[in-house]
């Protein structure tokens, strides 16, 4: 009698939990990830994640990635917004998806102004009220009137609604249909990092939404909302059947331990959402999923430190593990990757991504302001 498989074995947990997911959850039969030769003809659509709080390592890791794209590529002005078809952010992750995304910078830019105008959490009150007004200036010069319809691909920013006592995602997909759901990107990226600061007001462009977020960072880890606007939304993203046709790069914080109620609730909230999603990948997530991340043994680590640590996985049942390669080798693999991908985009008849068009375009977005502007105050006008 041939021996049985050990109950321990992480093939079969992972066959296990499929089972139990797909067919006692959702009520269908277990779907197995297609093998490579399965991949969409259309590419993988690539999809970039930044965790609330999260800024500091986002920055150094976008600045090492950007790098190495212009390296490989050949081409100097590479940018991280030319590589990614979709970003998603959380608190001040959102504000440097939207200087990606929205401003079109280049990684090293967007970090130098996210240094100028970052959001710390104040003392006291009379600090609160002077940082929070140079914080709202700061945005004001940086986005001017941009709204969501100006981003260059695909946006979505999440946070939480008191109104509706709901998560809502701000989202460029949506903008794009009705002024409804179109906001100010300076309102928006104030309100998604407004954590500790009570709750914000964000009107849309027509005055007939209005959102009361609340401590945006409670969705600390946005990875899953994007992946799900991408698997749903067959208007922008027709070719993509499952998980084997997106690439997913998510960017986390310094995995150090952390003692207070808010960081620890933050903190588990964004290691669930890890292992969900790598379990979710499955074996596919050696190729389609990547997580930068500290790994918590060096306390006090810059976020150039963390590039240089082994990486950790998310392994199911079992917490994490450390991986043989460093962050920064993590993402020099992920260069090459989104390079391939651009190649083929380039060969192929069948475009993998088709973004919605703005029906009447607005000029707001030449008033948002450039690095020169708001690191020297000149009154230059803006150069993309």
């Amino acid at each position: 009698m041939a021996a049985s498989p050990s109950l321990d074995s992480p093939k079969l947990c992972q066959d296990i939990f499929s089972i139990l997911e797909s067919q006692f959850l959702f009520g269908v039969s277990p779907v197995r990830n297609s093998s490579p030769s399965a991949i969409s003809p259309a590419g993988k659509v690539r999809i970039l994640s930044i965790d609330g709080g999260a800024s500091d390592i986002a920055a150094a890791s976008l600045i090492r990635l950007e790098s190495s794209l212009r390296r490989l590529s050949g081409d100097p002005s590479a940018s991280i917004s030319h590589f990614f078809d979709l970003a998603v952010g959380s608190g001040s992750g959102a504000l440097l998806a939207s200087l990606l995304f929205v401003n079109n910078l280049s990684a090293s830019d967007a970090s130098l102004i996210l240094g100028k105008i970052r959001l710390e959490k104040p003392k006291t009150r009379t600090l609160f009220r002077g940082l929070f007004k140079k914080e709202t200036k700061a945005l004001e010069k940086i986005c001017g009137e941009a709204t969501l319809k100006d981003a260059s691909k695909p946006l979505l920013i999440t946070c939480y609604d008191l109104n509706s006592g709901a998560p809502f995602v701000f989202s460029r997909a949506d903008a794009v249909e009705a002024d409804g759901f179109d906001f100010k990107i300076r309102d928006v990226c104030e309100a998604a990092a407004c954590q500790g600061r009570g709750n914000k007001e964000v009107r849309s462009v027509d005055g007939e939404t209005r959102i009361r977020v609340v401590d945006a960072g409670l969705v600390v880890n946005p990875t899953t909302v994007g992946i799900t606007h991408v698997m749903h939304n067959k208007q922008e993203f027709p070719f993509v059947n499952g998980l084997e046709d997106v690439f997913v790069l998510s960017i986390g914080g310094s995995g150090a331990r952390v003692r207070d109620a808010a960081s620890i609730a933050g903190t588990c909230q964004a290691d669930v959402v890890d292992q969900a999603v790598a379990m979710a990948f499955a074996e596919s997530r050696k190729n389609n999923y990547v997580r930068i991340q500290g790994n918590g043994i060096n306390t006090g680590s810059t976020a150039e430190d963390v590039l240089t640590e082994t990486c950790v996985e998310s392994v199911m049942f079992q917490g994490k593990k450390l991986m043989k390669e460093t962050n920064a080798e993590r993402l020099e693999w992920t260069a090459e990757e989104l390079l391939k991908e651009q190649n083929r985009r380039l060969q192929s008849k069948i475009p993998a991504v088709f973004i919605k068009p703005v029906a009447t375009p607005r000029t707001s977005s030449s008033s948002a302001m450039t690095l020169t502007t708001v690191l020297t105050g000149s009154s230059e006008s803006p150069r993309y």
